[in-house]
């Protein structure tokens, strides 16, 4: 406590905004009444003093009414009704030993969420695969950033969302942003865009709507839904037909080149243009402005990612980075704005179906005995990959009879939301961790009441990597 004009004040608490993956630094205070207040910490690097609506507002969900404060349990009469701790995990235990003992381990499932600290998010992986024994996990992160993961992995061998700071963007020569509206998502880090134009660089935003960010480029790309993978096809055509290759690059440190530039060659710019509704001059005015500074970067997000096709269409823009010569390079390359609070140590700490903490395979032999190791445990006795998010959501009520859900709520999240209602009303136990009494939580045999930002001791990986 600090003594402050003849009264005891509480002294502030730094901690971080957690609305998105920026993770604004801000500084706690409780006031009166049992509320709390949030003010912006100057020292913090990323936002440097500025919070946006979603951080100013934060500690309203702290007093909500809507707050679940105790567990809540099926009743006879199929009404929720207030439980004690005690018959409400005794519950959850008879019922996931019943199913496990009828069914098998793999007829248990448990679905995370990105917004889990990175212990939580450890914690749940190591209960789904040691305690339960089933490879059935996977977190809603599945739906948006882990595109963009499995295509970082594919092309650089790691999954990362920024190789670099945010304070490189201002430094570099051009960005390309790709399905992304900070400055409405993320509006802290909007300086960074504003600062890279101040200092004589461009921006492209590719995005169907006219943004508030698309307002502020200096070339705004607008395909039709759905194109960026001929968009971004058609832009590396341009800069294989133009001559923009750096070849000593592409042949030093690359390699599938030849069916990447044959991919890229089946889109000329018309077909291009006929496909995603971009006129040619502009795909020839976006090559150019990338193409002409030294350095360059290509920032994808939900946009392309949230795609049938969005580790390929991820792909797509990572090839334009390599082939170029941008990425390894200072104030160049790839990266890729996560969205959810903790969206990057979701899975780096062991959430998703195919990967153990630490991104380690789960079919890597030599991962499985690290990790079973640390956790005392025979390395046969861990599952083998499970099903990834949607699959594992659409098997429920046949494969998966039982499921945990913990800080999600897919009946409102997951893609074909009414089925996946549908899916979750067919199991024969469903058990939900969470804040506030969710779409999904209503339909749950038990109701878990969890703590959340502000109310509890861990740490998150913010978009740049940074452990907070």
């Amino acid at each position: 406590m600090q003594r402050t004009g003849g009264r005891t004040a509480a002294a502030p608490v730094p901690t971080h905004c957690p609305y998105c993956a920026l993770q604004c630094g801000m500084n706690l205070t409780p006031a009166d009444g049992g509320t709390v207040e949030v003010s912006e910490r100057t020292d913090f690097p990323v936002n440097r003093g500025a919070l946006c609506g979603k951080g100013r507002t934060a500690p309203a969900v702290l007093a909500s009414g809507a707050r679940l404060t105790s567990p809540l349990v099926r009743s006879d009469d199929g009404a929720l009704v207030p439980a004690g701790w005690d018959e409400a995990l005794d519950r959850i235990a008879r019922n996931l030993v019943r199913t496990r003992a009828e069914y098998g381990a793999d007829a248990l499932g448990v679905f995370g969420g990105g917004g889990l600290t990175n212990e939580k998010a450890y914690a749940l992986g190591k209960f789904a695969r040691v305690v339960l024994g089933t490879s059935q996990i996977d977190y809603n992160g599945r739906f948006c950033m882990s595109s963009a993961a499995a295509a970082g992995t594919r092309a650089f061998g790691l999954d990362r969302g920024l190789p670099f700071p945010l304070e490189d963007i201002p430094k570099t020569g051009c960005v390309i942003l790709v399905g992304s509206n900070p400055a409405e998502t993320m509006p802290p880090s909007l300086r960074y865009f504003n600062e890279l134009r101040e200092n004589g660089g461009t921006l492209i935003v590719v995005d169907p709507r006219r943004t508030r960010t698309a307002e502020q480029a200096d070339l705004h790309l607008a395909p039709r839904p759905g194109t960026d993978l001929a968009l971004a096809l058609g832009l590396l055509h341009l800069v294989v037909a133009e001559g923009r290759v750096d070849e000593a690059y592409v042949e030093e440190r690359t390699a599938g080149w030849e069916e990447a530039r044959a991919a890229a060659m089946a889109h000329w710019p018309e077909y291009v243009e006929r496909i995603t509704g971009v006129p040619v001059p502009e795909l020839r005015e976006a090559v150019r402005l990338f193409c002409a500074p030294d350095a360059a970067m290509v920032l994808t997000a939900r946009g392309p990612e949230q795609q049938a096709k969005g580790t390929d269409t991820v792909g797509a823009w990572i090839n334009l980075c390599l082939a170029t010569g941008r990425a390894g390079r200072p104030r160049s390359g790839y990266g890729c704005l996560t969205g959810q609070g903790n969206g990057q140590g979701g899975r780096e700490h062991g959430q998703k179906a195919d990967q153990l903490p630490g991104y380690r395979k789960l079919t890597d032999p030599a991962a499985r005995r690290h990790v079973a190791g640390v956790w005392g445990v025979d390395p046969d006795s861990l599952p083998g990959p499970g099903r990834s998010a949607y699959e594992l959501l659409d098997a429920l009520g046949t494969d998966v009879r039982s499921l945990l859900v913990m800080g999600s709520n897919p009946v409102v999240s997951a893609p074909r939301a009414a089925h996946v209602e549908g899916r979750l009303r067919s199991l024969d136990f469903l058990a939900v961790c969470d804040v506030v009494l969710s779409e999904t939580a209503e339909l749950a045999d038990v109701v878990l009441p969890v703590t959340q930002w502000a109310e509890e001791t861990g740490t998150t990986t913010s978009l740049e990597g940074r452990v907070l």
